[in-house]
């Protein structure tokens, strides 16, 4: 059986079974408000009730507010009872007070609280078998359209969310090209790969020349000169590259006291310091240059770079939304499949979507 037909023919069951349902709550309701009618006649009756003359009067005292407190407690309970549902939800009340009725009151009207506990027992029983009949006779809301519908409006809200999507990720790659014709044009890439090229040369000529100098240090400090230039070699070799005349000076005239392989590196450093100094000066200021250019184009990419960054967190908040509804489509499915199973059990039939 088609669905659309399937959910006709459970209608029209639904609807002779409300009428039966009707029939049964209107049954019930009409022997409740009988035997609500009998409970109070029975409390009226016990709350006139006096206490036998006999009984000590500090038990009597306890009777009567006893009496009291359980008679109120009963009407008010049975005050709020109109229906056979309302009666459903006070039973927990009316069980509480089926024995919470106080001792010395049940051993002086002993026959009067039986009598009203055996009625409030039978209103439970009532409620029982009310509930039974229902369950047999009524039928569930599978409210099925409801969830075809809401299936429906899930999918399309998944399609649009994921349109949504489609479009940023699109805005995305644009700037992204954006960024990377920006760059190209200003000759990022082979900027970056001189100012390693130049940043790691510049690295080897220190290095050279401070490898140099510090070879001369344990001489030079051997031989107590106490002069400045001296003093700062001893602590930094980098001294050679900061003052290189100073230093050069300083090597030409201690020259004549070294020996060995000393005298071979101080003839370097005075033969080469000058220049090689030199041309690491110039290739700071030119590795300078190089960073400040790139710097300056990397600053003109940051705008992009925020605009991308925004587009990505819009991606995000989309994709987290389609998760979301994809969970809640699930649920739908779930709900629907579970439906469809007992609409074929009510109907007897198997159900096509």
């Amino acid at each position: 059986m088609k669905l659309e037909q399937a959910l006709e023919e459970y209608e029209k069951k639904r609807k002779r079974a409300e009428k039966e349902v009707e029939k049964i709550r209107k049954k019930y309701n009409k022997r409740l408000e009988k035997k609500i009618r009998e409970v109070l006649k029975k409390i009226d009756a016990l709350e006139k009730k006096e206490v036998p003359k006999k009984v000590d009067d500090n038990i009597r005292k306890i009777v009567t507010a006893e009496k009291k407190n359980y008679v109120t407690a009963l009407r008010n309970a049975l005050s709020s009872i109109d229906d056979m549902d309302e009666l459903g939800k006070r039973l927990p009340d009316l069980a509480k007070l089926h024995v919470g009725h106080g001792k010395y009151l049940l051993i002086i009207f002993e026959k009067d609280v039986y009598a009203i506990n055996r009625l409030l027992k039978e209103l439970n029983e009532d409620y029982v078998s009310y509930y039974n009949e229902l369950s047999k006779k009524g039928l569930p809301d599978l409210r099925l359209k409801e969830i075809l519908r809401e299936e429906e409006e899930t999918r399309e809200h998944i399609q649009q969310i994921e349109r949504e999507k489609q479009e940023l990720e699109r805005k995305l790659e644009a700037k992204r090209e954006e960024l990377n014709e920006l760059y190209s044009r200003h000759g990022l890439r082979e900027l970056e790969e001189n100012i390693k090229s130049l940043s790691s040369s510049l690295r080897s000529a220190e290095m050279e020349v401070r490898s140099k100098a510090s070879k001369l240090q344990k001489p030079i400090k051997r031989m107590r000169l106490h002069e400045p230039i001296a003093d700062e070699l001893i602590k930094d070799s980098g001294v050679a590259l900061r003052k290189p005349d100073e230093l050069i000076s300083l090597l030409q005239r201690i020259y004549p006291r070294l020996e060995g392989k000393y005298k071979k590196t101080a003839q370097w450093l005075v033969e080469n310091l000058k220049e090689k100094s030199e041309a690491i000066r110039r290739d700071k200021e030119r590795l300078s240059e190089l960073e400040k250019k790139r710097d300056e184009i990397i600053a003109r990419g940051e705008a992009k770079k925020k605009e991308m960054w925004e587009l990505k967190r819009l991606i995000e908040e989309r994709e987290a939304e389609i998760r979301k509804l994809r969970r809640q489509l699930e649920h739908l499915e779930k709900e629907l499949k579970d439906g469809l199973a007992k609409l074929e059990e009510i109907l007897g039939q198997k159900v096509e979507r």
